[in-house]
Protein backbone atom coordinates (compact mmCIF):
# COMPACT_ATOMS: atom_id res chain seq x y z
CA UNK A 1 0.00 0.00 0.00
CA UNK A 2 0.98 3.57 -0.58
CA UNK A 3 1.08 6.07 1.90
CA UNK A 4 -2.64 7.30 1.07
CA UNK A 5 -3.82 3.76 1.16
CA UNK A 6 -1.96 2.98 4.32
CA UNK A 7 -3.04 5.80 6.55
CA UNK A 8 -6.62 5.32 5.09
CA UNK A 9 -6.60 1.50 6.37
CA UNK A 10 -5.08 2.61 9.51
CA UNK A 11 -8.07 4.85 9.94
CA UNK A 12 -10.94 2.93 8.94
CA UNK A 13 -9.93 -0.63 10.24
CA UNK A 14 -9.45 0.64 13.85
CA UNK A 15 -12.55 2.75 13.92
CA UNK A 16 -15.75 0.22 14.32
CA UNK A 17 -19.25 -0.11 16.35
CA UNK A 18 -19.39 -1.82 19.56
CA UNK A 19 -22.37 -2.46 22.37
CA UNK A 20 -20.46 -3.06 25.69
CA UNK A 21 -16.75 -2.64 26.66
CA UNK A 22 -14.87 -4.27 24.53
CA UNK A 23 -13.25 -6.94 26.36
CA UNK A 24 -15.89 -8.74 27.64
CA UNK A 25 -17.05 -7.75 23.64
CA UNK A 26 -13.92 -9.62 23.27
CA UNK A 27 -14.52 -12.65 25.12
CA UNK A 28 -18.04 -13.17 24.17
CA UNK A 29 -17.15 -13.12 20.80
CA UNK A 30 -13.98 -15.57 21.27
CA UNK A 31 -16.37 -17.72 23.30
CA UNK A 32 -19.07 -17.63 20.39
CA UNK A 33 -16.59 -18.77 17.72
CA UNK A 34 -16.04 -22.00 19.75
CA UNK A 35 -19.47 -22.58 20.46
CA UNK A 36 -19.41 -22.59 16.53
CA UNK A 37 -17.23 -25.56 16.27
CA UNK A 38 -17.86 -27.61 19.05
CA UNK A 39 -21.89 -28.55 18.89
CA UNK A 40 -23.29 -30.74 21.68
CA UNK A 41 -24.10 -30.23 25.18
CA UNK A 42 -21.56 -28.43 26.76
CA UNK A 43 -19.85 -30.53 29.26
CA UNK A 44 -16.58 -27.79 30.31
CA UNK A 45 -15.15 -24.20 29.74
CA UNK A 46 -11.66 -23.14 30.14
CA UNK A 47 -10.52 -19.51 29.90
CA UNK A 48 -7.20 -18.17 29.84
CA UNK A 49 -6.84 -14.39 29.61
CA UNK A 50 -3.61 -12.06 29.58
CA UNK A 51 -3.45 -9.79 32.76
CA UNK A 52 -4.36 -6.66 31.21
CA UNK A 53 -8.14 -8.13 29.34
CA UNK A 54 -9.01 -9.56 32.80
CA UNK A 55 -8.39 -6.40 34.85
CA UNK A 56 -10.62 -4.42 31.89
CA UNK A 57 -13.74 -7.62 32.14
CA UNK A 58 -13.77 -8.62 35.78
CA UNK A 59 -16.13 -5.61 36.87
CA UNK A 60 -17.58 -3.78 34.25
CA UNK A 61 -20.99 -3.94 33.36
CA UNK A 62 -22.06 -6.88 30.71
CA UNK A 63 -25.41 -4.81 28.49
CA UNK A 64 -28.48 -6.91 29.40
CA UNK A 65 -27.38 -8.61 32.20
CA UNK A 66 -27.76 -7.60 35.98
CA UNK A 67 -24.53 -9.24 37.16
CA UNK A 68 -20.81 -8.64 36.09
CA UNK A 69 -17.28 -10.97 35.53
CA UNK A 70 -15.26 -12.86 33.39
CA UNK A 71 -17.88 -16.55 33.41
CA UNK A 72 -20.82 -14.15 32.47
CA UNK A 73 -18.62 -12.35 29.47
CA UNK A 74 -18.14 -15.86 28.02
CA UNK A 75 -20.93 -17.61 29.04
CA UNK A 76 -23.09 -15.10 26.99
CA UNK A 77 -20.91 -15.72 24.16
CA UNK A 78 -21.84 -19.47 24.32
CA UNK A 79 -25.30 -19.12 24.56
CA UNK A 80 -26.47 -16.15 22.50
CA UNK A 81 -23.90 -14.98 20.42
CA UNK A 82 -23.46 -15.01 16.69
CA UNK A 83 -19.67 -14.69 15.82
CA UNK A 84 -20.83 -13.09 12.09
CA UNK A 85 -21.77 -9.96 14.21
CA UNK A 86 -18.08 -9.14 15.17
CA UNK A 87 -17.39 -6.54 17.73
CA UNK A 88 -21.01 -5.81 17.40
CA UNK A 89 -22.23 -9.28 19.15
CA UNK A 90 -23.64 -8.20 22.16
CA UNK A 91 -25.66 -5.42 20.60
CA UNK A 92 -26.93 -7.96 18.10
CA UNK A 93 -28.50 -10.67 20.59
CA UNK A 94 -32.73 -10.22 20.19
CA UNK A 95 -33.34 -12.27 23.08
CA UNK A 96 -30.99 -13.19 26.37
CA UNK A 97 -31.55 -16.55 27.60
CA UNK A 98 -30.47 -15.55 31.42
CA UNK A 99 -31.14 -18.44 33.31
CA UNK A 100 -28.86 -20.61 30.81
CA UNK A 101 -25.99 -17.96 30.93
CA UNK A 102 -26.42 -18.17 34.39
CA UNK A 103 -25.93 -21.95 34.57
CA UNK A 104 -23.47 -22.26 31.60
CA UNK A 105 -21.49 -19.44 33.79
CA UNK A 106 -20.89 -21.31 36.99
CA UNK A 107 -19.12 -23.97 34.20
CA UNK A 108 -16.30 -21.24 33.34
CA UNK A 109 -12.83 -21.82 35.08
CA UNK A 110 -11.00 -18.63 33.91
CA UNK A 111 -7.42 -18.52 34.61
CA UNK A 112 -4.88 -15.68 33.69
CA UNK A 113 -1.50 -15.64 32.24
CA UNK A 114 1.15 -13.06 33.40
CA UNK A 115 3.92 -14.02 30.79
CA UNK A 116 1.84 -12.51 27.93
CA UNK A 117 2.34 -8.88 26.67
CA UNK A 118 -0.43 -8.82 24.20
CA UNK A 119 -3.76 -9.30 24.24
CA UNK A 120 -4.85 -12.81 24.83
CA UNK A 121 -7.97 -14.92 25.05
CA UNK A 122 -8.10 -18.90 25.09
CA UNK A 123 -11.57 -20.23 25.01
CA UNK A 124 -11.68 -24.53 25.23
CA UNK A 125 -14.61 -25.61 25.14
CA UNK A 126 -15.22 -29.67 25.60
CA UNK A 127 -18.81 -30.39 24.78
CA UNK A 128 -19.98 -34.53 24.36
CA UNK A 129 -19.77 -34.18 20.95
CA UNK A 130 -16.31 -32.51 20.23
CA UNK A 131 -13.65 -30.19 21.71
CA UNK A 132 -12.00 -26.85 20.79
CA UNK A 133 -9.98 -24.54 21.11
CA UNK A 134 -9.91 -20.94 20.01
CA UNK A 135 -7.53 -18.18 20.46
CA UNK A 136 -7.36 -14.28 20.33
CA UNK A 137 -4.71 -11.85 19.98
CA UNK A 138 -3.26 -8.37 19.17
CA UNK A 139 -7.07 -7.03 18.88
CA UNK A 140 -10.09 -7.74 20.58
CA UNK A 141 -11.69 -9.00 17.06
CA UNK A 142 -8.72 -11.21 15.60
CA UNK A 143 -9.56 -14.79 15.90
CA UNK A 144 -5.57 -15.90 15.39
CA UNK A 145 -6.02 -19.89 16.09
CA UNK A 146 -8.98 -22.42 16.53
CA UNK A 147 -7.50 -25.82 17.12
CA UNK A 148 -8.74 -29.23 17.56
CA UNK A 149 -6.89 -32.09 19.89
CA UNK A 150 -4.08 -32.57 19.98
CA UNK A 151 -3.81 -29.29 21.09
CA UNK A 152 -0.06 -27.25 20.34
CA UNK A 153 1.44 -24.14 21.70
CA UNK A 154 0.38 -20.84 20.08
CA UNK A 155 3.13 -18.77 19.08
CA UNK A 156 2.55 -15.50 20.39
CA UNK A 157 4.33 -12.54 18.49
CA UNK A 158 5.85 -9.53 19.86
CA UNK A 159 2.94 -6.83 21.30
CA UNK A 160 3.04 -4.51 17.76
CA UNK A 161 -0.20 -3.30 18.62
CA UNK A 162 -2.44 -1.42 16.86
CA UNK A 163 -0.19 -0.70 13.70
CA UNK A 164 3.29 -0.31 13.95
CA UNK A 165 3.87 0.69 10.74
CA UNK A 166 2.45 4.14 11.64
CA UNK A 167 5.69 4.66 13.56
CA UNK A 168 7.23 5.50 10.17
CA UNK A 169 5.13 8.44 9.46
CA UNK A 170 5.90 12.21 10.75
CA UNK A 171 3.12 14.41 11.72
CA UNK A 172 3.82 16.49 8.93
CA UNK A 173 2.47 13.66 6.32
CA UNK A 174 -0.27 12.31 8.76
CA UNK A 175 -1.54 16.50 8.56
CA UNK A 176 -0.64 16.52 4.76
CA UNK A 177 -2.68 13.02 4.10
CA UNK A 178 -5.76 14.50 6.45
CA UNK A 179 -5.32 17.99 4.12
CA UNK A 180 -5.40 16.21 0.85
CA UNK A 181 -7.75 13.03 1.04
CA UNK A 182 -10.78 13.54 -0.76
CA UNK A 183 -13.83 14.87 2.13
CA UNK A 184 -15.98 11.25 1.14
CA UNK A 185 -13.85 9.09 2.31
CA UNK A 186 -13.64 10.31 5.74
CA UNK A 187 -17.66 10.91 6.00
CA UNK A 188 -17.80 7.43 7.70
CA UNK A 189 -16.47 9.05 10.81
CA UNK A 190 -20.08 11.10 11.14
CA UNK A 191 -21.30 8.12 12.00
CA UNK A 192 -19.27 7.95 15.20
CA UNK A 193 -20.34 11.45 15.62
CA UNK A 194 -23.66 10.37 15.96
CA UNK A 195 -23.49 6.94 17.65
CA UNK A 196 -21.38 8.67 20.91
CA UNK A 197 -23.62 11.71 20.82
CA UNK A 198 -26.20 9.65 21.83
CA UNK A 199 -24.69 7.36 24.46
CA UNK A 200 -23.50 10.50 26.12
CA UNK A 201 -27.78 11.47 26.38
CA UNK A 202 -28.19 7.99 27.60
CA UNK A 203 -25.68 9.18 30.48
CA UNK A 204 -26.81 12.26 30.98
CA UNK A 205 -30.36 10.82 31.31
CA UNK A 206 -28.79 8.13 33.85
CA UNK A 207 -27.93 10.84 36.27
CA UNK A 208 -24.25 11.04 35.07
CA UNK A 209 -23.06 15.13 36.83
CA UNK A 210 -26.90 15.59 36.86
CA UNK A 211 -27.99 19.26 38.80
CA UNK A 212 -24.76 20.19 39.11
CA UNK A 213 -25.33 24.05 38.35
CA UNK A 214 -21.81 25.21 37.49
CA UNK A 215 -21.30 22.14 34.99
CA UNK A 216 -24.91 23.26 33.43
CA UNK A 217 -23.83 26.46 31.15
CA UNK A 218 -24.03 25.63 27.77
CA UNK A 219 -21.09 28.69 27.18
CA UNK A 220 -18.50 27.05 29.25
CA UNK A 221 -16.70 24.91 27.09
CA UNK A 222 -14.74 23.08 29.44
CA UNK A 223 -17.38 21.48 31.58
CA UNK A 224 -19.79 20.92 28.57
CA UNK A 225 -16.66 18.96 26.19
CA UNK A 226 -16.16 16.91 30.02
CA UNK A 227 -19.87 16.60 30.59
CA UNK A 228 -20.56 15.31 27.13
CA UNK A 229 -17.91 12.78 26.88
CA UNK A 230 -17.88 11.05 30.68
CA UNK A 231 -21.57 10.84 30.60
CA UNK A 232 -21.32 8.28 27.25
CA UNK A 233 -18.30 7.13 29.43
CA UNK A 234 -20.69 6.35 32.21
CA UNK A 235 -23.55 4.97 30.01
CA UNK A 236 -21.08 2.77 28.12
CA UNK A 237 -19.58 1.24 31.26
CA UNK A 238 -22.85 0.77 33.28
CA UNK A 239 -23.64 -1.66 30.52
CA UNK A 240 -26.47 0.26 28.22
CA UNK A 241 -27.53 -1.56 25.42
CA UNK A 242 -26.44 0.93 22.73
CA UNK A 243 -23.63 1.10 20.43
CA UNK A 244 -20.45 3.10 20.60
CA UNK A 245 -18.31 3.69 17.83
CA UNK A 246 -14.47 2.61 19.17
CA UNK A 247 -11.26 3.87 18.42
CA UNK A 248 -8.21 1.04 18.49
CA UNK A 249 -10.35 -1.16 20.29
CA UNK A 250 -11.94 1.09 22.78
CA UNK A 251 -15.20 2.88 23.20
CA UNK A 252 -13.95 5.37 25.94
CA UNK A 253 -10.98 5.64 23.29
CA UNK A 254 -14.02 6.37 20.78
CA UNK A 255 -15.64 8.61 22.60
CA UNK A 256 -12.72 10.72 24.02
CA UNK A 257 -11.54 11.30 20.40
CA UNK A 258 -14.98 11.90 18.63
CA UNK A 259 -16.72 13.91 21.17
CA UNK A 260 -14.03 16.52 22.71
CA UNK A 261 -13.56 17.45 18.68
CA UNK A 262 -17.02 17.26 18.51
CA UNK A 263 -17.77 19.57 20.98
CA UNK A 264 -15.53 22.21 20.34
CA UNK A 265 -16.40 22.29 16.63
CA UNK A 266 -19.91 22.54 17.15
CA UNK A 267 -19.37 25.43 20.19
CA UNK A 268 -16.88 27.29 17.30
CA UNK A 269 -19.16 26.72 14.46
CA UNK A 270 -16.37 24.59 12.63
CA UNK A 271 -18.15 23.14 9.29
CA UNK A 272 -18.88 20.03 8.50
CA UNK A 273 -15.87 19.30 6.16
CA UNK A 274 -13.30 20.63 8.54
CA UNK A 275 -14.67 18.67 11.77
CA UNK A 276 -14.40 15.63 9.63
CA UNK A 277 -10.20 15.97 8.54
CA UNK A 278 -10.16 17.23 12.05
CA UNK A 279 -11.31 14.09 13.64
CA UNK A 280 -9.65 12.12 10.93
CA UNK A 281 -6.29 13.58 12.45
CA UNK A 282 -7.43 12.77 15.63
CA UNK A 283 -8.17 9.34 15.52
CA UNK A 284 -4.72 8.88 13.30
CA UNK A 285 -2.44 10.50 15.89
CA UNK A 286 -4.67 8.31 18.83
CA UNK A 287 -3.58 4.97 16.54
CA UNK A 288 0.12 6.56 16.47
CA UNK A 289 -0.35 6.38 19.85
CA UNK A 290 -1.33 3.18 20.78
CA UNK A 291 1.30 1.54 18.49
CA UNK A 292 4.04 3.03 21.16
CA UNK A 293 1.94 2.14 24.28
CA UNK A 294 0.53 -1.38 22.98
CA UNK A 295 -3.27 -2.68 23.23
CA UNK A 296 -4.13 -3.05 26.72
CA UNK A 297 -2.03 -0.81 28.74
CA UNK A 298 -1.12 -0.05 32.56
CA UNK A 299 -1.73 3.42 31.48
CA UNK A 300 -5.33 4.96 30.87
CA UNK A 301 -5.34 5.09 27.21
CA UNK A 302 -8.29 6.67 26.89
CA UNK A 303 -7.15 9.79 28.71
CA UNK A 304 -3.57 9.61 27.46
CA UNK A 305 -3.53 8.23 23.73
CA UNK A 306 -7.03 10.06 22.80
CA UNK A 307 -6.62 12.97 24.84
CA UNK A 308 -3.42 12.99 22.35
CA UNK A 309 -5.09 12.49 19.66
CA UNK A 310 -8.14 15.19 20.30
CA UNK A 311 -5.51 17.99 21.56
CA UNK A 312 -4.29 18.00 17.89
CA UNK A 313 -7.60 17.95 16.37
CA UNK A 314 -8.69 20.59 18.59
CA UNK A 315 -5.60 22.73 16.91
CA UNK A 316 -6.03 21.38 13.59
CA UNK A 317 -10.29 22.24 13.92
CA UNK A 318 -8.82 26.06 14.99
CA UNK A 319 -6.57 26.83 12.25
CA UNK A 320 -3.54 25.71 14.24
CA UNK A 321 -0.19 25.09 12.86
CA UNK A 322 2.08 21.71 13.04
CA UNK A 323 3.98 23.25 16.03
CA UNK A 324 1.03 24.53 17.85
CA UNK A 325 -0.23 20.49 17.45
CA UNK A 326 3.27 19.17 18.83
CA UNK A 327 2.44 21.72 21.76
CA UNK A 328 -0.88 20.95 22.30
CA UNK A 329 0.54 16.74 22.40
CA UNK A 330 2.98 18.05 25.20
CA UNK A 331 1.23 19.64 27.11
CA UNK A 332 -1.49 16.98 27.22
CA UNK A 333 1.38 14.60 28.20
CA UNK A 334 3.04 16.89 30.94
CA UNK A 335 -0.47 16.61 31.98
CA UNK A 336 -1.89 13.21 32.19
CA UNK A 337 1.14 10.98 31.59
CA UNK A 338 0.64 9.05 34.85
CA UNK A 339 -2.92 8.48 35.01
CA UNK A 340 -3.18 4.37 35.02
CA UNK A 341 -5.92 2.18 33.96
CA UNK A 342 -7.22 0.44 36.67
CA UNK A 343 -9.92 -1.69 35.38
CA UNK A 344 -12.95 -1.11 32.81
CA UNK A 345 -15.81 0.70 35.65
CA UNK A 346 -17.83 3.57 35.45
CA UNK A 347 -15.21 5.79 37.41
CA UNK A 348 -13.56 5.60 33.67
CA UNK A 349 -15.80 8.24 33.14
CA UNK A 350 -14.25 10.87 35.17
CA UNK A 351 -10.64 9.75 33.71
CA UNK A 352 -12.30 10.33 29.86
CA UNK A 353 -13.70 13.32 31.26
CA UNK A 354 -10.17 14.70 32.68
CA UNK A 355 -8.73 13.49 29.39
CA UNK A 356 -10.85 15.74 27.53
CA UNK A 357 -10.64 18.72 29.69
CA UNK A 358 -6.89 18.25 29.31
CA UNK A 359 -7.34 18.34 25.58
CA UNK A 360 -9.25 21.28 25.27
CA UNK A 361 -6.90 23.00 27.45
CA UNK A 362 -4.00 21.54 25.88
CA UNK A 363 -4.74 22.84 22.41
CA UNK A 364 -6.42 26.39 23.50
CA UNK A 365 -3.20 27.36 25.43
CA UNK A 366 -1.06 25.63 22.71
CA UNK A 367 -2.99 27.76 19.98
CA UNK A 368 -2.06 30.76 22.13
CA UNK A 369 1.67 30.58 22.12
CA UNK A 370 1.82 28.69 25.32
CA UNK A 371 3.53 25.53 25.55
CA UNK A 372 5.65 23.06 27.86
CA UNK A 373 9.48 23.10 27.29
CA UNK A 374 10.66 19.86 25.96
CA UNK A 375 13.21 19.59 29.42
CA UNK A 376 9.70 18.98 31.42
CA UNK A 377 9.68 15.22 33.00
CA UNK A 378 9.55 12.97 29.42
CA UNK A 379 8.47 15.26 27.14
CA UNK A 380 10.38 15.86 23.64
CA UNK A 381 10.69 18.31 20.62
CA UNK A 382 9.17 16.36 17.81
CA UNK A 383 6.29 13.83 18.29
CA UNK A 384 8.43 10.64 17.95
CA UNK A 385 10.47 10.47 20.60
CA UNK A 386 7.45 12.14 22.83
CA UNK A 387 5.73 8.51 22.01
CA UNK A 388 9.59 6.70 22.68
CA UNK A 389 9.26 7.99 25.99
CA UNK A 390 5.91 6.99 26.64
CA UNK A 391 6.52 3.69 26.03
CA UNK A 392 9.70 3.71 27.82
CA UNK A 393 8.03 4.60 31.01
CA UNK A 394 5.29 2.04 30.53
CA UNK A 395 7.16 -1.06 29.41
CA UNK A 396 10.01 -0.20 31.29
CA UNK A 397 8.44 1.91 34.35
CA UNK A 398 5.60 0.24 34.62
CA UNK A 399 6.15 -4.07 34.58
CA UNK A 400 4.62 -5.09 37.55
CA UNK A 401 1.70 -2.25 37.46
CA UNK A 402 -1.13 -4.67 36.31
CA UNK A 403 -0.13 -7.34 38.61
CA UNK A 404 -0.25 -5.15 41.99
CA UNK A 405 -4.11 -2.89 40.40
CA UNK A 406 -5.24 -6.38 39.58
CA UNK A 407 -4.28 -7.61 43.48
CA UNK A 408 -5.77 -4.68 44.83
CA UNK A 409 -8.89 -5.18 43.19
CA UNK A 410 -9.34 -9.09 43.79
CA UNK A 411 -8.33 -8.33 47.46
CA UNK A 412 -11.83 -5.78 47.50
CA UNK A 413 -14.04 -8.47 45.65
Amino acid sequence: MDQKEFLLYSLKSTIVPSTGCTEPVAIALCSAVARSKAPGTVKKIEIVLDLGLFKNAMGVGIPGLDRRGVPLCCAIGLVDGNPENGMDILGKIKTLHKDEIEKTASMVEVSVREDIPTLFIQVTLTTDASCVRVITTDRHDHIASIQTPPFTEYQLSADVSAAPEIQNYTLQDIVEFVDKMPVEQFAFLWDGVEMNRKMSKAGMEKGFWKDIAPLDSEHNLLPLTQRMTGAASYARMSGIMLPTMTATGSGNQGITVFLTVDTVCQSYHIGYERELRALALANLINVFAKSYMGSLSPICACGVASGLGASIGIVYALGGTEVQMLGAMKNMLGGVSGMICDGAKEGCANKVAIGAGCALISALTALQGQQLSADNGILADNMTTLYEHLSTLIHNGMTNMNRTIVDIMLADC
